[in-house]
C-alpha cells in the first residue's frame, strides 16, 4: 500500500476545467424533437477540476493547475474554486481564448449521463507551465490522463524532483486512465498509482477487475499500485505482487446524479491513501463516496453529507474491524 510519511498534506491535481452546462429531462430524448428540461445549471467541470472539488469537499488542500480561457466565464469557474477550497494560483489563463465546455444531459429516468465536449482554441497544459510551480509544498500529484506527450515529460519533472529528496518526502504520482485511447498506456509506467476505468478495460479486452488489475500491472512499474473501478460492482486494486483487494458498490436508495462519479471516487481514494489507509480501506472509502455522490444533484449536497474528511476514515476504519 501507498503510505505517506510527510507532513505535507497539499494535493495538486493537473488536468481539465471547463463549463459544463447540464440540463436534467425526464427521459432522453429522441433525435429531432422538441421537450423541456427540468431543470438546467452551470457547473465547473472536468476530471482534474471534479478531484480538486471532492478533495476539498473532504477537507484537503487542494490545489488545480490547467488552463482556464480568459473569457466572462473565468469568474465563475475561479469563483467556484474557491467555494470548495481549491486553490487557484498557478492556474494559466490563456487570453484571446474560448471557454472549454461540456453541454450534458442527464436522465432522470435512467439515471445516465450524455456528454457533448467543445474546445475550440483553449490550448493544453504545457511541460513549461509545469516546470515553473514550486514542486516542494505537494505531498501527492495527481494527473488526468490527456495532453500524454506533456503529462509524460510533467511526471518525470516530479521524478526528478523525487530524486533529491529522503524516501519519506518523495511526492507521490498517479494517473487515470479513462478513455479508450491507445496513446494513454504510455502513462501507466511513469506513476505510482493508475486508475484504470472500466472503459478502458473493456477497450484492451478485459472482462472483469481480476483480468484488468493483472494486464495493468504488467505494464506498470514493479511495485505500483493499480486500482480498477467498475460501476455497480464496486472495486478492486492489487500492489505489486500482493493479493488484490476488493470492496463492493455503496449504492444509495435513489440513483439521481452519475456525473462526476468516477472522479470521486479517484479523489477519495487518493485522499485516504494519502492519509495512509489500506489500499483495501481506500478503495471501500472510495466507493462509499462515490455512493454517496450519486445520490444527489450536483457537489454542493456533499458538504453536509461529508463533514470531515479524516473524521469518515476513521468510521470506515472502524467499520473494517
Amino acid at each position: 500500500m501507498v503510505r505517506i510519511m510527510s507532513a505535507r498534506e497539499n494535493i495538486l491535481c493537473v488536468g481539465l476545467c471547463c463549463l459544463d452546462i447540464v440540463s436534467l429531462v425526464s427521459h432522453f430524448p429522441k433525435e429531432d424533437t422538441d421537450q423541456r428540461c427540468l431543470e438546467q445549471r452551470w457547473q465547473r467541470g472536468g476530471n482534474a477540476a471534479n478531484n480538486s472539488t471532492v478533495l476539498g469537499l473532504l477537507g484537503a488542500k487542494a490545489a488545480f493547475l490547467g488552463t482556464i480561457a480568459d473569457s466572462h466565464e473565468k469568474r465563475f469557474l475561479l469563483d467556484d474554486f474557491a467555494k470548495y477550497g481549491v486553490n487557484t494560483e498557478k492556474v494559466v489563463v490563456c487570453k484571446g481564448c474560448e471557454c472549454s465546455t461540456s453541454f450534458v444531459i442527464l436522465s432522470r429516468a435512467s439515471a445516465s449521463r450524455t456528454i457533448i465536449h467543445s474546445n475550440k482554441n483553449l490550448p493544453e497544459l504545457s511541460v513549461d507551465d509545469f516546470a515553473q510551480v514550486d514542486l516542494t509544498p505537494y505531498q501527492w500529484i495527481h494527473f488526468e490522463g490527456r495532453n500524454v506527450a506533456n503529462v509524460a515529460q510533467m511526471i518525470k519533472l516530479v521524478r526528478e524532483h523525487n530524486k533529491g529528496l529522503p524516501q519519506g518526502e518523495f511526492i507521490t504520482t498517479s494517473v487515470e486512465i479513462e478513455k479508450a485511447k491507445p496513446e494513454l498506456e504510455a502513462l501507466i509506467p511513469l506513476v505510482d498509482v493508475v486508475f484504470v476505468s472500466k472503459d478502458f478495460a473493456v477497450f484492451k479486452g478485459y472482462s472483469n477487475m481480476a483480468e484488468t488489475l493483472e494486464g495493468v500491472k504488467a505494464m506498470a512499474h514493479p511495485g505500483a499500485v493499480v486500482v480498477c473501478p467498475w460501476g455497480e460492482e464496486g472495486a478492486s486494486a492489487c500492489q505489486g505482487s500482493e493479493v488484490m483487494v476488493c470492496s463492493p458498490a455503496f449504492p444509495p436508495a435513489n440513483v439521481v446524479d452519475t456525473l462526476g462519479a468516477g472522479d470521486t471516487f479517484n479523489a477519495a481514494t487518493i485522499f485516504a491513501l494519502a492519509h495512509g489507509s489500506s489500499l483495501e480501506d481506500s478503495i471501500r472509502f472510495g466507493c462509499r463516496i462515490a455512493g454517496a455522490k450519486v445520490g444527489v444533484i450536483g457537489w454542493e449536497p456533499l458538504r453536509g453529507l461529508l463533514g470531515s474528511g479524516t473524521l469518515l476514515l476513521k468510521k470506515e476504519a472502524s467499520l473494517a474491524t
